[in-house]
């Protein structure tokens, strides 16, 4: 059974699926996994006639940690200061809004559809204001199980409440000196200020080990997909757990772990330093669902390897793969191949594209222009008068792929200089270049009249593809051979091997 069916097979009632992050940097692709994963799980709880909802929690009263790679030392006097409260680094709105604006476009564009809250209006509005009274009132309970679960040992003087001091603007350096609903009396160690939080406001925020649960309990969470990071034994789900069971009296939501997505010769990806590719950049160069597809043919319990240069083409080849295969066009490679595609695409087509994105990446090698282009594209099975918009759109992507991240073999240009050939190589040309004119022009009868013809002059077909690519490319190898040869045209192949000959 596909991994979101059988995660959610045996539930019942309403269903929230609950997911999340701290928008400190760019959302990168490894993010993505979190809210694609929840999608997927919101997805197949609809699929069973569940009620369901799907929520993704913009922490964004978080506290900025540091002064990251990415921003200037201007931002050292906001460290310490919720996310929400600090400018944004182009000067237009907050912190946390410049990095989640990008976020959301991007879901719109992958077909994920979810209601959006931000950590600071859940207190701001006193969503979590019964919650946080509650985490006080039972504050040595929580205690005991930071000490037997995580091996914590919090100070006698410790409250589950973390003041955002009144005068400074820093949430994680006041400390609670004593609480009388609804306010908690703080000290500020940084600069001294005394005053008293409102918990029903956005005075302050819980720690994450008790927030987390807090909002299980405010928000009526029942599914939740996390890292294995907080799975860890003693992380924060072994302590959220017994916190909404024991402080809160609710059962926790059904957990999935999510194993890691990890960037080719780079392996974790983080916003904090930098070193990471965004979720909007992976949609400049790959298609739309093609980010779904990866996140939808894993298994959580596996990492995931993500090659954003050749195993990016492999990628999307598969891809396109499991969508013949759910028409019946091609046997399928996955047992769960019909969920995957139906997890995974965008649109509900009533057949397969007809142009693949890889020989997209070819045609836009040889042709610079729209007519040209569209020309191309109407022999290979393209049966209209102009370039829709969901063509143009893979058209773009594979330009810019090409211009950012695929590797050497894969780019090309046309060459019309002269080539070095031995007397061998000509014949081999020449013999093409007369055999043409009675073939068929289609990729498969190119492909083995070339494999015929080098075979008789008993030439590897390594050796002889790469001699047409020396004589139409001036590299070794290229794109396949035969779709190469067809879309470059009867006339150009001709008249360029004449002139080599």
């Amino acid at each position: 059974m596909y991994w979101a069916d059988s995660t959610v097979k045996d539930l019942s009632g309403k269903q929230l699926i609950s997911t999340g992050i701290s928008p400190s940097g760019p959302i990168h692709v490894g993010n993505m996994r979190e809210i694609l994963t929840g999608d997927i799980l919101y997805k197949a709880c609809m699929d069973k006639n569940l009620e369901s909802k799907f929520i993704y929690l913009c922490d964004d009263l978080d506290p900025l940690r540091k002064v990251y790679p990415f921003l200037n030392e201007s931002y050292s006097n906001y460290v310490g200061m919720p996310l929400s409260y600090i400018p944004s680094p182009d000067g237009n709105g907050t912190y946390s809004e410049y990095f989640l604006r990008p976020f959301l476009q991007t879901l719109d564009k992958i077909n994920v559809n979810v209601n959006v809250i931000r950590t600071t209006d859940l207190y701001k509005n006193g969503t979590l204001s019964k919650a946080i009274d509650m985490a006080i009132k039972n504050k040595d309970r929580i205690k005991e199980i930071m000490h037997d679960v995580a091996g914590n040992d919090l100070s006698d003087s410790w409250y589950p409440y973390e003041p955002r001091c009144s005068s400074c603007g820093k949430i994680n350096s006041s400390h609670v000196i004593s609480y009388e609903y609804p306010y908690a009396k703080y000290k500020c160690n940084f600069c001294g200020n005394e005053d008293r939080a409102d918990i029903r406001r956005d005075d302050g925020k819980m720690p994450w080990r008790v927030e987390w649960p807090a909002k299980w309990f405010a928000l009526n969470v029942t599914i939740e997909p996390f890292g294995k990071d907080h799975a860890a034994s003693g992380g924060s789900y072994d302590t959220g757990k017994l916190i909404a069971k024991d402080v809160y009296h609710i059962n926790p939501p059904v957990p999935l772990m999510y194993e890691r997505i990890l960037l080719k010769g780079i392996g974790v990806m983080h916003s904090s330093t930098g070193v990471s590719i965004s979720a909007a950049e992976v949609i400049k160069f790959a298609p739309p669902e093609i980010l779904r597809f990866i996140i939808a043919k894993n298994d959580p319990s596996r990492h995931i390897d993500f090659d954003p240069g050749l195993g990016l083409l492999n990628l999307i080849d598969d891809y396109e793969k499991q969508e013949k295969a759910y028409f019946g066009l091609e046997k399928p490679n996955n047992e769960n191949y019909k969920r995957i595609y139906e997890m995974s695409r965008i649109k509900t087509l009533s057949a397969p594209e007809n142009i693949n994105f890889r020989h997209i990446v070819t045609l836009v090698q040889i042709y610079k222009n729209g007519k040209s282009l569209l020309d191309a594209l109407n022999r290979s099975g393209y049966d209209r008068d102009h370039i829709d918009s969901y063509l143009q759109n893979e058209i773009d992507t594979a330009r810019y792929w090409l211009e950012t991240y695929a590797p050497e073999t894969i780019k090309f240009s046309l060459i019309d200089t002269g080539v070095d050939l031995n007397d061998q190589e000509k014949s081999i040309l020449k013999s093409f270049s007369d055999a043409i004119e009675n073939v068929e022009w289609t990729s498969e009868d190119l492909h083995n009249t070339i494999h015929d013809i080098i075979g008789k002059y008993g030439i590897t077909p390594k050796n002889g593809f790469s001699l047409f690519y020396r004589v139409f490319i001036g590299k070794e190898r290229g794109p396949r051979l035969g779709y190469f040869m067809y879309n470059l045209g009867r006339d150009y192949v001709h008249s360029r091997i004449s002139s080599v000959i």
